[in-house]
C-alpha cells in the first residue's frame, strides 16, 4: 500500500491514502470509508481494493475522526453530524465532489443515511454499502467487537468474529498491526465513546443510522453482504434493499462481515462493474 498522507480538515489532522493520483481531475473518484471496530481504519477495510479500484478510478481512503491515524476527536453534541461534516470538508480540500462513495460496515449505514438527506451533505454519484444499513443486533458477535480490552487475545476474537476464513486471526502479524493502531493514544477512548448511550434517553437516543428513509435516495446504490455475517441477522437487507430505487444486492455466500477483504478479487470485480455502468 502506498504512504499514507496528511491534511488539515477544520483543523483536524486528517490521514488519508490516495492511489491513482497521476489522473486526479481526469477520471472519476471514489472515496472510501472504513468500519469502526476497535483499530478499524482505512488501511485495514481497504487495503485489498484500493490499487485495483485505481486502475479505473482516483481513489481517496480517509481515516474517520478519532480512527486510524487521525487526531482523536469526540463530538458529544452530534457525533453523527461532526462526521458528516468532516468528511464534507475533506471532499471540499481535495476538490473531487462528486464522488462515488464506499463504506464498510458504519460507513456503509453513514452512506445510506447521506444519500437519504434532501439536498445531500456530500456530492454523491453512487453509494457502494458493504455491510452496513438495516437493523444491527446487539447479539453476542458484537458484544465481542464493543468489548476489547487491549490485548493480542481479544484482538484476535474480533477478527475470527468478522471473518471466516481463519487464517486471518491466526496471522500473529496481522493482529500485532491491528493492536497497534487500535492502542494508539486515545484510540480506545474515542472507539469506545462512539458506543456510549445514555440509559434514560431510550428509544428517543435512536441514531440517524436508525431511522433512514431508504426511500428518499436518488443515486444508484450497490449493497454488498456476507451470508455468514454473525453481526446481522439472517436476510437482514431483505428489510431495507427493496425500498431503495434501482438497488442492487450481492450476497457472497461464503463470507462474514468483510467480504471486500476475505473475497477481494470478486469484490473489486463487481464494485467495478457498477461503478462503470452508473458512472
Amino acid at each position: 500500500m502506498k504512504q499514507g498522507k496528511f491534511i488539515s480538515v477544520d483543523g483536524v489532522r486528517t490521514h488519508y491514502f490516495e492511489a491513482g493520483d497521476a489522473h486526479r481531475g481526469q477520471r472519476p473518484s471514489v472515496l472510501l470509508l472504513h468500519s469502526a471496530e476497535f483499530g478499524g481504519c482505512a488501511e485495514f477495510s481497504w487495503e485489498y481494493n484500493m490499487t485495483a479500484l485505481a486502475q479505473r478510478y482516483h481513489v481517496l481512503a480517509p481515516d474517520h475522526l478519532g480512527f486510524g491515524l487521525t487526531d482523536k476527536i469526540m463530538d458529544f453534541n452530534d457525533q453523527f453530524g461532526r462526521r458528516i461534516a468532516h468528511i464534507r470538508s475533506f471532499i471540499e480540500i481535495m476538490a473531487v465532489g462528486p464522488v462515488h462513495v464506499m463504506g464498510s460496515s458504519m460507513s456503509g449505514g453513514l452512506c445510506l443515511a447521506v444519500a437519504a438527506r434532501d439536498p445531500s451533505p456530500w456530492p454523491l454519484k453512487s453509494v457502494v454499502c458493504c455491510s452496513g444499513g438495516g437493523d444491527a443486533p446487539n447479539n453476542e458477535a458484537r458484544k465481542v467487537l464493543n468489548s476489547y480490552d487491549g490485548t493480542p487475545a481479544h484482538m484476535k476474537r474480533i477478527v475470527e468474529t468478522m471473518f471466516v476464513d481463519k487464517h486471518w486471526a491466526q496471522d500473529e502479524a496481522y493482529i500485532a498491526r491491528r493492536v497497534e493502531i487500535a492502542n494508539l493514544p486515545g484510540g480506545w477512548e474515542a472507539t469506545a465513546a462512539a458506543r456510549f448511550k445514555a440509559p434514560f434517553r431510550g428509544a428517543a437516543g435512536r441514531g440517524e443510522r436508525d431511522t433512514i428513509d431508504y426511500a428518499a435516495i436518488k443515486v444508484p446504490v450497490l449493497v454488498i453482504a456476507g451470508a455468514l455475517d454473525p453481526l446481522r441477522n439472517p436476510g437482514y437487507t431483505d428489510g431495507f434493499v427493496p425500498q431503495i430505487p434501482g438497488c442492487a444486492l450481492h450476497v457472497f455466500a461464503d463470507a462474514g462481515h468483510m467480504g471486500n477483504i476475505e473475497r477481494a478479487d470478486q469484490f473489486n470485480a463487481r464494485v467495478l462493474e457498477f461503478l462503470d455502468r452508473v458512472n
